[in-house]
């Protein structure tokens, strides 16, 4: 019997890995694009995001990722304590419509597992 010592999984898993975190992003971004703000709970909850399923630890990584990229920004929520709100800046509301219009120009990119479920909520 012959045992590999190879692990070949290893790169496929790393990238997997870094084109969700993408992906994350992507929805965030868009989410907030189509809601104009949002909580955390709120996000992770509503099935329209496609952000369900995320632990919240990472989901909480790509949320501050998004903060210090200026994509996104947060604010304390005017209904209720204790709650922080995110929004778009102009620079996420700009990258919004940007990723709106590939999708229109090249809809072959949602083929692409960075783009998997990327969508403009209406």
């Amino acid at each position: 019997m012959r045992i590999s010592l190879v692990r070949r999984d290893i790169h496929t898993h790393e990238r997997k890995k870094y084109s969700n975190k993408d992906n994350v992003r992507l929805k965030i971004i868009l989410f907030l694009y189509s809601q104009g703000k949002s909580n955390a709970y709120a996000m992770m909850k509503d099935s329209k995001s496609h952000i369900a399923g995320q632990k919240w630890v990472e989901f909480s990584n790509r949320l501050d990722e998004l903060i210090e990229w200026n994509l996104i920004g947060k604010r304390q929520s005017e209904d209720a304590a204790n709650v922080t709100v995110y929004f778009l800046t102009t620079r996420g509301r700009e990258i919004a419509e940007l990723i709106i219009s590939l999708e229109e120009k090249f809809p072959e990119l949602w083929n692409l597992e960075s783009f998997k479920d990327v969508k403009r909520i209406d």
